[in-house]
């Protein structure tokens, strides 16, 4: 949620934004224009990577008013059958893999088949598995331009969670931690479950199989979803993870707060920005000495990975370098 008294027009939140060129005087203008109601040019332009709530000195949270209007307006013009098959997403068939209860349980919302064989293997072994719509957390339709869905499905995903889940649920996808542990408080609705990410479950695993990892001696640019700006905190695990892997993470310019959204986003009102987005992302990386993108977001993963690999790097899903570590 936009905080007005906490907004003192510095114009921080759009000369950092890293896919526009406003100087002080600009990006003033436009939040102004915003906050008066306007639809300003910053509304179209926007990537919706929320990382200029990130930016905001003061925290007033200014995507969550770009978004407002965005959604006020249909500015964005997102095709038809996009925003349908965001639609249908709550009504794609729902499955309960059960497990044998001695483990947390694992959702996978809509997402978790599109890397096949991620799941594979002692990893993931005895978990029970949610996955489907039941499981959808709609916070994708940020992306479109639209926060209304997100906050009236909430509540829906909570109890549905609830229901088969457990007293804790690894949370697969980065969209789900981020409503269950960070948007569901904005929204009234507290979860009966605690909420847990897939970095920190894999850090658990690694820490618990510590006698058996084989550090990787690999150099990876990480890609970080979008939706990690409402939960910055899991990057200190992150990091932990990946030096208990043997793995280094380059230092480099789209990374950390100033990460680049994968172009996913961009992909149905403007191809082109989002392959320009997509080069900048791979040539930062080989720029910095990365052998690999490593993904958290099946999404993110699905989009850079043709590119990653034109420019020679490797394309690795997090919880592949862990099984990597572990397994080889």
């Amino acid at each position: 949620m936009f905080v007005r008294e906490r907004c003192d027009l510095c114009g921080e939140c759009l000369i950092r934004c890293p896919y526009v060129d406003y100087d002080r005087e600009e990006a003033v203008s436009q939040f102004r224009s915003l906050i008066e109601g306007g639809v300003p040019k910053i509304v179209t332009e926007c990537v919706t990577c929320v990382a200029c709530n990130r930016f905001c000195p003061t925290q007033a949270n200014p995507f969550d008013l770009i978004l407002q209007r965005q959604e006020e307006s249909g500015a964005l013009n997102i095709p038809e059958q996009n925003t349908q098959l965001f639609r249908n997403m709550p009504n794609a068939p729902s499955q309960v893999i059960p497990g044998d209860g001695g483990k947390p349980a694992l959702s996978l919302c809509c997402v978790g088949d599109l890397l096949p064989g991620l799941f594979e293997g002692p990893l993931f072994e005895g978990m029970t598995v949610l996955k489907g719509g039941d499981f959808f957390c709609n916070v994708g339709w940020v992306h479109l331009g639209a926060a209304t869905p997100v906050r009236e499905g909430a509540r829906r995903f909570a109890d549905n969670l609830a229901r088969h889940g457990g007293k804790e649920i690894v949370l697969y996808h980065d969209d789900c931690y981020a409503l269950a542990a960070s948007m569901l408080e904005e929204f009234g609705v507290e979860p009966a479950f605690r909420p847990v990410h897939i970095i920190e479950f894999l850090l658990r695993q690694v820490k618990e199989a510590w006698g058996s990892v084989e550090p990787l001696g690999l150099k990876v640019a990480y890609q970080q979803p979008c939706a990690s700006r409402y939960t910055p905190w899991k990057d200190e695990w992150l990091d932990e993870l990946l030096g208990l892997l043997g793995v280094e993470r380059v230092h480099r310019e789209y990374d950390r707060e100033g990460a680049l959204c994968c172009g996913s986003p961009l992909m149905p009102r403007d191809r082109e920005r989002a392959q320009r987005v997509k080069q900048r992302n791979v040539d930062d990386a080989v720029r910095h000495g990365a052998q690999a993108m490593v993904y958290l977001c099946p999404l993110c993963a699905l989009n850079l990975r043709k590119t990653a690999a034109e420019a020679g790097l490797e394309n690795l899903h997090l919880i592949e370098l862990v099984k990597r570590a572990l397994y080889r």
